[in-house]
């Protein structure tokens, strides 16, 4: 796929850059791209809110991983390698890995769907993981003032509201939300380290297990309780099977944290991610 070539373009050509590249290439994504990219996606879709089902369970999937971060990894005693893999725990990577994978695999009503269980996850990413990022509960009260989030609530306002922006916004936001996967991507690829992957594998293993274990328990239950057709059964199935959020990077290289960690755990849940998401593509109902 398209995100596994910017990955090994980041990898391959990070020597070439500036040691403070990263930093600044974060900002980009955190104060422009990614608040493009979610105004343009929430401004521009439709959404039914009688699918409460998505939403809640994009908020069930965070509180259970979230808890289970905290069991398992608060006692690594390095804020370094411990904040990364509680991060990597909190929100899922929806707009960036979801939104353009179901469209090509679904259409434009899978979209909605997986932009609904957005709803549910958004605050946990831009809230939750800026206090955890932070190591400051008040972080969550910043949520308020972070870019990303600021521009989903005007975009689903808007939504709400039938409004739609001009066309000369549109284009303006579409033209930076283009550049959002490249960066993002770039970003992940230019962090990797292969040394690091293969020297916390087994930690990067482990936080595996618990999180795909949990947001499978979490995809069972969700898909007995709600009444959904067969087509949003599957698709409310794989939303807590998602990768991680690409905050997890972000945060991680804006407080100094093991940003390396950070990309090999997002790389390897990226890839655990879409090879459940082919394989029950490929064998649902």
């Amino acid at each position: 796929m398209e995100f596994s070539v910017i990955i090994l373009i980041g990898y391959l050509t990070k020597k070439f850059f500036e040691r403070d590249t990263g930093k600044i290439l974060s900002k980009l994504v955190v104060n422009f791209t990614l608040p493009a990219a979610i105004f343009y996606s929430f401004s521009t879709s439709r959404f039914h809110f009688s699918k409460f089902a998505f939403t809640a369970t994009g908020i069930l999937s965070n509180l259970l991983l979230i808890f289970l971060a905290f069991l398992f990894f608060s006692r690594i005693k390095d804020p370094r390698v411990r904040i990364p893999i509680i991060l990597s725990f909190v929100g899922f990577n929806t707009g960036l890995f979801m939104y353009p994978l179901a469209e090509s695999l679904w259409g434009e009503a899978s979209v909605v769907n997986f932009a609904l269980f957005d709803l549910g996850n958004s605050f946990f990413i831009f809230g939750v993981g800026k206090a955890v990022a932070e190591q400051n509960k008040k972080g969550i009260l910043k949520v308020f003032t972070f870019p990303p989030f600021l521009f989903l609530l005007v975009g689903i306002t808007m939504n709400s509201l039938k409004v739609v922006p001009p066309g000369i916004v549109l284009d303006v936001a579409r033209t930076i939300k283009n550049a959002n996967a490249f960066l993002v991507f770039f970003l992940v690829g230019y962090y990797l380290s292969f040394r690091s992957v293969y020297e916390k594998f087994r930690l990067i293993l482990m936080a595996g297990l618990v999180k795909y274990a949990a947001g499978l328990l979490v995809a069972l239950i969700a898909v007995k309780i709600f009444s959904l057709s067969s087509f949003e059964e599957m698709n409310l199935f794989l939303s807590p099977l998602l990768p991680s959020a690409i905050m997890t990077l972000v945060y991680s290289v804006e407080k100094g944290y093991d940003a390396e960690l950070a990309s090999g755990l997002i790389t390897f849940f990226t890839i655990v991610s879409t090879s459940i998401i082919m394989a029950v593509n490929y064998t649902w109902g």
